[in-house]
């Protein structure tokens, strides 16, 4: 009794078995990407802090902006990420081509976007004073405001006002108030250790009326 021998060809690749690579790989270089939005995310907070110590108000918005901007795209990451790993673990295929098809597509979009998003040397364009920073600023602020809700302005602009407020407590931090120094002990402690009554000051008594001699008629 034994196995039946085998023939010694590797077993054939079916489109399943494609199609799962694919979703895998897809998967993988969303959580890598997860990973480079989130450094960039980190920076951007950074920047805007810096902007708003230096009182760049503009420049610490912009960088806001797209921090919240980078956020959401966070969400639609991982929600893609979520889609793929079910798609994985389905085993009737010919069910789920269709979708497998639709989540590689969709895949793909977020990571091209994710692609021309997520490079810290963008990131610190923020800070550049020269002509071609400034335009790329312009250009980037005017692309947020077609991409971002009036929701997310109003969050961005919330968070903008908390940082000035951090920054402003921490040049001007409060001055502690001074303790009040105890009293002066009012006993005095002898040489062996023992706590004698209180010392006041000797009373002085009042000195007596000077006596007169009898007047001399």
């Amino acid at each position: 009794m034994g196995n039946a021998p085998s023939s010694g060809k590797p077993p054939k690749v079916t489109s399943q078995d494609r199609a799962i690579l694919q979703l895998k790989l897809q998967r993988d270089k969303l959580n890598r990407s997860q990973q480079r939005i989130a450094a960039v995310v980190k920076r951007e907070e950074q920047i805007a802090r810096e902007c708003v110590a230096k009182g760049n108000r503009q420049r610490a918005l912009l960088a806001l902006r797209k921090k919240k901007h980078q956020e959401s795209m966070l969400g639609q990451v991982q929600s893609q990420a979520d889609t793929l790993e079910q798609l994985i673990g389905t085993i009737e295929f010919k069910l789920i081509e269709k979708d497998v098809i639709y989540g590689l597509e969709q895949g793909n979009k977020v990571l091209k976007q994710l692609n021309q998003e997520t490079s810290l040397d963008r990131v610190e364009k923020i800070l550049d004073d020269t002509e071609e920073g400034i335009r790329y600023q312009q250009e980037v602020s005017d692309l947020l405001g077609e991409a971002m809700t009036q929701g997310e302005e109003d969050e961005v602009e919330e968070e903008l006002e908390r940082m000035a407020r951090e920054a402003e407590a921490e040049k001007f931090p409060k001055v502690a108030e001074s303790p009040l120094l105890p009293d002066a002990p009012s006993t005095v402690i002898s040489e062996a250790g023992q706590e004698e009554a209180p010392v006041h000051a000797p009373e002085t008594e009042p000195e007596p009326a000077p006596r007169h001699g009898p007047i001399a008629a």
